[in-house]
């Protein structure tokens, strides 16, 4: 992820509120361990020992950022149309995933 990018994530996290520096934690380094987590396939204890933070702090920023991250998918992704295409609508196999 280029710099630009991340900086504009954290721009619109805080922008709605969504996300808050602490005294310990910027926006930026919640972001970028929640990112690291997600990306890279890094685990708790790999990521603790480079930001020298406990296991227990990344694991509470992780699932804050997740929180804030899922609360932006309905301005993110924007479905074009509501409709099933017919190719999924008349195979029986496919289906029954699209159906409420």
């Amino acid at each position: 992820m280029k710099p630009v990018v991340l900086y504009r994530l954290c721009d619109i996290l805080t922008s709605r509120d969504l996300l808050r520096s602490t005294q310990n934690v910027s926006i930026r380094e919640q972001v970028i361990v929640f990112l690291q987590t997600v990306g890279q396939n890094q685990r708790f204890r790999f990521i603790s020992g480079i930001y020298y933070r406990s296991v227990e702090t990344i694991h509470r920023y992780f699932r804050i950022v997740l929180k804030t991250v899922l609360k932006l998918y309905r301005h993110l992704i924007k479905d074009t149309e509501d409709t099933v295409p017919a190719k999924i609508m008349n195979n029986q196999r496919f289906y029954p995933y699209f159906t409420v």
